[in-house]
């Protein structure tokens, strides 16, 4: 079984598990499943972010410089 087919049946596993049983306060889940499941959302700020907002420009000396509006 590849990684996403073994991913995404332990993610219906615990959808099922779920339905089955709405009062359960915790399940045990293994981190590569919950980020799967989308547990862990990244949300800081990227280069991209910031090239993408102007933010980064570049001075005479050729140096990359962040400004903070």
């Amino acid at each position: 079984m590849h990684d996403k087919e073994y991913l995404s049946a332990a993610a219906m596993a615990v959808a099922r598990q779920l339905a089955e049983n709405p009062v359960i306060l915790s399940i045990p889940i293994d981190p590569d499943v919950a980020d799967f499941m989308g547990a862990f959302v990244e949300d800081a700020l990227g280069l991209a972010d910031v090239i993408e907002d102007g933010l980064l420009t570049v001075n005479g000396q050729g140096e990359v410089l962040y400004e903070a509006r």
